[in-house]
Order: C-alpha cells, then structure tokens, then sequence
C-alpha cells in the first residue's frame, strides 16, 4: 500500500486540466499517467483495496473496531477524493458528490463523462466529412477545418493531413472544381499547408473572373 502522507497539492500541480464534457479522453489520460507514476491509480479502479475493515477478536469475532491497516487505506483515499474533486468542472462534480470511495467517484464519472466522449468524436466527425466552404474565404473555411481536426486530436483521434484535404475539397463550391481535380490527379502527397496555398491561387483566380466578368 502507498504511503499514508499523500501530497495531494504536489499531485494537484502535475494535473493541468479540468474535466468538462467535452475532454474526457485527454483528462484521464492526464489524470491516469500521473496516479500511475505515483502508484496511486489502484485506489480509482479498485485495484487497491483494504482486505479487512474491521479486527477479529479470537474470542468475540468481528468486532466494530477498525484495522490499522483500513484506516491507512482510507486516510489516503479520502486525500485522492480531495485531489479528484479539485479538478472536476461544476458540472463533473455532481457526479462524484456523496461516493464513499475514490472508486466509486471513478465508476461514476468514466459512465457519464466516456459515453459524452465518444458522442462528442462521432459528431465532429460527422461534422468533418460533411463541412461545406459556402461564402466563406479559403482562410476562414481551412480554420473551421482546424478547429475540427484540433478537437479530434484532444479527443485521442488521429486526422492525418490527407484526410483533412479530402474533407476540404469535398467542401468546395463548384468553382474551385479545376483545382480539386488537379489536386486529387497528384500521385505524390501535400501538406495542409501546400493545400492551402493552392486554394489560395484558385481563389485569386476565381475573384479575378468574377470581376473581370462583372
């Protein structure tokens, strides 16, 4: 069993973020790597229990006295139930308010705060894959298609650049059909960032027909 001097403010300075419905993935990774390192963690997934709570009396059995054992263990429990409610947003904290143990805690906010998770992936990408570009500038359209990425990538997703640029061109009004149709003949792969200047080029060109037309 660890130690009963648990520095919960040392452990809080090590754990920068506060759960919320929309980051749960990265919380607990956070969350997790630091318990573990400090052999910890087995409080919150049960992993670390007390084996008796209360001392048997050779003569009277089971008695109401507790173990020194049980009460070390509950000293440092109740300490990383302090350390959990620190970094739970108002709306996480609900769900941790009267659990008797930091397991409990645990139990309940993986049920309530994974399943948002994983809600929260499948909207944004539903969100990617469906992202149109309609009157917005090639700069604002590629920074609504990083907004969406970023969230994906703190969600624990991968969205590599080609996906991205696939998603993007998809997007596109029909305009910029040449562009999207040089783009997608390439056999060789660009980076976001070479994506974004060639749709730049085809935006100047496109405004230029729109004037010279007008």
């Amino acid at each position: 069993m660890a130690s009963s001097s648990v520095k919960v403010e040392n452990l809080l300075g090590m754990i920068t973020i506060k759960l919320k419905d929309d980051n749960f993935v990265k919380w607990a990774f956070q969350f997790k790597s630091v318990l573990k390192g400090h052999k910890l963690f087995g409080h919150f997934d049960g992993t670390t229990g007390c084996s008796q709570k209360f001392v048997i009396d050779t003569e009277k059995g089971i008695t109401s006295e507790l173990t020194a054992e049980y009460v070390e263990w509950e000293s440092i429990d109740m300490a990383l139930m302090s350390l959990l409610l620190a970094i739970l947003s108002d709306e996480a904290i609900k769900y941790a308010l009267g659990c008797l143990t930091t397991c409990e805690a645990w139990s309940n906010l993986v049920d309530r705060f994974a399943s948002v998770s994983k809600t929260r992936v499948n909207n944004l990408k539903t969100e990617l894959h469906t992202i149109k570009k309609r009157g917005d500038l090639i700069d604002k359209y590629l920074l609504r298609l990083k907004s969406i990425r970023d969230q994906l990538t703190i969600a624990g997703e991968f969205i590599s650049d080609n996906d991205v640029i696939i998603a993007g061109l998809a997007g596109l009004l029909k305009e910029y059909a040449t562009i999207r149709t040089v783009i997608l003949a390439r056999e060789s792969s660009i980076s976001v960032k070479e994506f974004r200047a060639l749709l730049l080029g085809a935006e100047k060109e496109i405004e230029g027909d729109t004037s010279v037309g007008s």
